[in-house]
């Protein structure tokens, strides 16, 4: 049996009166919905606590990040050393205490390749139980995988795709094939063991980068070759990718500080990679986005990205702000998982509802009939999917900002669409829908969209949101009455009807607020036939 490091109890003995009392743990809040999670890799260690919804949503509500890097310093064969054993002790004794303060929600606590490969993981794991109360689940590489699609399909419509997970320790390269988990492998490339293993030099020598460069892409194709898919889509997580994504928005300006979502490009890796080519680590730190625990292991992740992009053959990762820990807490929640991007925001948008207290009813009505219009347009004017996705969710969050200010809701929920995690968005279709959002009440266009968000948005974005907005005020105005479509004239007429006419109460005022928008954004007349 392996023995405790020494002089551990004496550098934990703090922790003792942290630990979460086992009563409690076992039995959390009666009627909580609060799920807590502790990750603890090879170089960070979190605890998040989710909120839950009968819907299948998670969000997260409260965050804990220690940096106690159990992959650094490892023995020849892999052990832990005696130091990271403490600063794991210490930084799991902290979340212990924030679990206790919060209630202790039920807490799902796993550890990943750090603690799977060491031998002495299994004694780690029982200090930790001893010391903290907290029991840790050593995951295995296949469940690994498996939270982490579980956490990236909550987020995306995935088809036939890689999520890829950079940890300190390991990459895990998910496929899935019509949206389902397909194949998975675990790699020892993660940002932490790469630098301690091929990296001597703060900053790295050239010949350095040249023989971590081999090694990675050698493994990393193998790897994808076994796949035998092609076309991928790549979608990223783990804390090296967030860390990319967060120093890639600084350096372009780019207009939504948000990394999910954010499409790495090469690009982005060869700018990051020349300017901090030749820092040593202490002034990496100062960069936007790289912080203290990454900057001496950043040349590894962004040669581990660099090589996934060119054995993929994909343009871009897709930063996913969901992973392993939304897995977790997904599962244990059984969530209905893959899901539609139409799917995934309607449930974004229902717990929404719950949330800010607007009525989902009223908004899934006014959806269905601002719907019922883009189909009849959508070949016309050119729209897809895309579009499509954004005018409903706008239609279901149009009502959202009256939990603010009812005089200004518009103006409040287009925030809320902008700033609310809705899944299934990327960054444009949720501009789109925040924009189409502020115009609905009859408000101009929203300044941003005209320069602010030019590195997003296409040309023409601007007309298409007036149109859906002028759409989305119709729809809104019309829904009561159970309104029916259809086009005469050759296209150029859009007739309304009534399925009741003798129920319909709408006054002609507001027949004419909802005529005109339609009629001068899509050039068309709109003609009721009763009413």
């Amino acid at each position: 049996m392996v023995q405790s490091p020494g002089g551990l109890r004496a550098r934990v003995a703090r922790s003792r009166l942290e630990m979460v009392d086992r009563e409690t743990e076992s039995h959390p809040t009666r009627g909580s919905n609060a799920i807590g999670v502790v990750d603890v890799g090879s170089n960070t260690a979190r605890l998040v606590v989710f909120d839950t919804h009968p819907a299948g949503v998670v969000r997260p509500v409260y965050e804990l990040k220690e940096i106690p890097r159990l992959g650094y310093g490892t023995g020849p064969d892999g052990s832990l050393a005696p130091e990271a054993i403490a600063r794991g002790v210490e930084s799991l004794g902290r979340f212990a205490r924030a679990l206790k303060d919060l209630g202790a929600p039920r807490t799902l606590a796993v550890c990943t390749s750090a603690v799977r490969d060491a031998p002495n993981g299994a004694e780690f794991v029982r200090i930790i139980d001893r010391e903290t109360g907290i029991l840790l689940r050593v995951l295995t590489g296949a469940e690994e995988a498996r939270y982490d699609y579980l956490g990236v399909a909550s987020a995306w419509a995935l088809a036939n795709d890689l999520v890829i997970d950079l940890g300190g320790g390991s990459l895990q390269i998910v496929e899935t094939r019509l949206g389902a988990l397909a194949n998975s492998v675990s790699l020892p490339l993660g940002g932490l063991r790469l630098t301690q293993r091929f990296v001597r030099h703060d900053p790295p020598k050239e010949r350095e980068l040249d023989n971590l460069r081999g090694y990675v892409r050698d493994t990393i194709r193998s790897a994808i070759t076994a796949f035998g898919g092609s076309d991928y889509r790549v979608y990223g997580i783990g804390g090296t990718v967030r860390a990319v994504a967060r120093a890639a928005i600084d350096l372009r300006e780019y207009p939504v500080p948000r990394v999910h979502g954010y499409p790495v490009r090469e690009h982005d890796l060869e700018a990051l990679s020349e300017l901090i080519s030749e820092m040593p680590t202490a002034k990496r730190r100062a960069l936007p986005g790289i912080g203290i625990e990454r900057a001496d292991v950043m040349d590894a992740g962004l040669v581990v990205l660099s090589e996934l992009l060119r054995s993929s053959k994909a343009q871009e990762i897709v930063v996913s702000g969901t992973g392993i820990r939304e897995g977790l807490a997904l599962e244990a929640i059984r969530a209905d998982l893959p899901a539609s991007n139409e799917i995934l925001a309607s449930r974004s948008t229902e717990a929404a509802a719950d949330r800010f207290s607007f009525s989902r009813d009223r908004g899934t009505a006014v959806a269905a009939t601002a719907l019922t219009i883009f189909d009849l347009f959508a070949d016309s004017h050119d729209w897809g999917p895309s579009e499509r996705l954004a005018l409903r969710v706008a239609a279901e969050m149009h009502d959202a900002g009256v939990s603010i200010d009812l005089w200004r809701h518009a103006h409040h929920s287009a925030y809320l669409v902008r700033n609310y995690p809705i899944w299934g968005l990327t960054h444009r279709e949720t501009l789109l829908a925040a924009s189409i959002v502020a115009l609905h009440a009859g408000d101009d266009l929203p300044s941003g969209m005209r320069k602010g968000f030019a590195p997003i948005l296409r040309p023409g974005d601007s007309g298409t949101v007036r149109q859906l907005g002028a759409i989305l005020q119709l729809a809104g105005l019309l829904a009561p009455a159970d309104p029916r479509f259809s086009l005469a004239g050759g296209g150029k007429t859009l007739a309304v009807s009534f399925s009741r006419p003798a129920d319909t109460t709408l006054p002609p005022r507001t027949m004419e607020k909802a005529r005109k928008p339609v009629e001068r954004e899509l050039d068309i007349e709109v003609r009721y036939r009763d009413g």
